[in-house]
């Protein structure tokens, strides 16, 4: 994915407390495989909310049970496991009610999570980036450092960053160089022969495109066939 969507979203102002508005996410995201979000807002509500929320109630576990069962529908969507999901959202929900004004942020982006098992549309996923970012924006405005605003957005979209970004797996380093060619298909790590550069060692792959390094430590970009 392009670095473009990440970008945007860093550099958009958004407001001091509400942060971006649910429109932002979804213009810059909204484009994307909606299981893929949801697994970002998971693993960003893990990371950046619950840890705060069970040091400060150790033994409600209502968002983390809600997470648990978005993930659980993720990886089979079975009519039991969303309604399961379902019921971990309204879990949620009284959670918030609970501690509505204060520290509410973590069971609204859990809850957002779960009502997005098999929703009809990503409503509810941007509502959960708007909650982890009024959280986080909460945490800061405590203490009045509100300079650090843009490092609470930049903690969201490292995570999207991760999760959303095509992994490459690097082939296992040959000692055999191969001969380049542009109807030759190349992954990282492979060591090729070039007529004009020499020696080089693929160290990025794109669809039609490889990037490389020459044995100066200088890098290019040639053409490789995209695979099949």
């Amino acid at each position: 994915m392009s670095d473009e969507r990440f970008d945007r979203l860093l550099a958009l102002r958004g407001h001091p407390v509400k942060g971006l508005p649910a429109s932002a996410w979804a213009t810059n995201l909204g484009e994307l495989d909606r299981d893929q979000v949801l697994r970002a807002l998971i693993a960003a509500t893990r990371k950046l909310l619950l840890p705060e929320w069970l040091g400060l109630r150790p033994d409600d576990h209502r968002p983390g049970l809600a997470l648990d069962a978005a993930e659980a529908w993720l990886a089979a969507k079975t009519p039991e496991n969303a309604a399961n999901a379902k019921a971990r959202g309204k879990d949620c929900t009284d959670a918030r009610n609970e501690t509505f004004g204060k520290d509410n942020a973590v069971p609204e982006a859990a809850r957002a999570a779960a009502w997005a098992v098999g929703a009809k549309d990503s409503s509810d996923l941007w509502d959960g980036f708007c909650a982890i970012e009024q959280g986080l924006l909460a945490r800061i405005a405590l203490i009045s450092e509100f300079q650090r605003a843009p490092q609470m957005r930049k903690a969201i979209v490292d995570i999207l960053r991760d999760v959303l970004t095509p992994k490459v797996e690097a082939a296992p380093a040959s000692s055999e160089p191969v001969p380049w060619s542009i109807n030759g298909t190349f992954s990282v790590g492979q060591i090729l022969t070039h007529a004009k550069f020499g020696r080089l060692e693929v160290i990025a792959a794109q669809d039609k495109t490889i990037d490389v390094k020459l044995e100066d430590g200088t890098t290019k970009r040639i053409a490789h066939k995209p695979r099949g």
